[in-house]
């Protein structure tokens, strides 16, 4: 969901895109889904998360399932429909070592981090200045803390709150009320 409440839908194909819907039936925009520079030139898009602490500048955060999937971030240039559409830059994660990261302008990098760390990254969530984000290949949720650039990681159900167990690979993530009840969800894809 977007700051300004329309929906961004993945394709998860080889050169799928992020589209932005607005559900609303009497917005313009309500019958034209349009592509968004979430997903560039394509590729196998899973989730996207948003970071609106500054609301005149969201960023929008892209998980792509793929052995070297780089997670995109994209600073909008603006805070409505067109802010998906026109302008903005886009980074991508880079992990530097076993506990520092950059957002660099390298896809490259990028895709050489997911390969290395985290490959075919799913699910994203993102609150409070912390990302969240799980890897189904080595059934991983790494925790980003945006402001000091730090990351850690953990086996799916092994130590976090709530301490679920998979029997598979983990999907989806959600928030859900995270000031309170300090949950994230996954489901299983498999």
């Amino acid at each position: 969901l977007s700051p300004w409440n329309t929906w961004i839908s993945c394709e998860e194909h080889d050169r799928g895109q992020c589209w932005q819907v607005d559900p609303e039936p009497s917005i313009p925009n309500h019958n034209s889904p349009m592509v968004t520079l979430l997903g560039g030139d394509g590729g196998n898009y899973e989730s996207v998360a948003v970071d609106n602490t500054n609301e005149n500048k969201p960023i929008f955060f892209t998980t792509e399932d793929n052995s070297s999937g780089e997670l995109r971030r994209f600073e909008a240039d603006g805070n409505d429909w067109d802010a998906l559409h026109v302008g903005g830059r886009t980074t991508y994660l880079e992990f530097l070592d076993g506990s520092t990261f950059q957002w660099t302008t390298s896809m490259w990098a990028g895709q050489r981090s997911a390969a290395n760390y985290y490959p075919n990254s799913e699910g994203i969530a993102y609150h409070n200045s912390t990302l969240y984000f799980v890897s189904k290949a080595t059934r991983r949720l790494y925790i980003l803390n945006l402001t000091d650039k730090t990351y850690t990681s953990e086996r799916t159900g092994s130590s976090w709150v709530g301490q679920g167990s998979f029997n598979s690979q983990p999907d989806q993530i959600i928030g859900n009320d995270m000031d309170k009840r300090q949950y994230i969800y996954f489901t299983e894809d498999g």
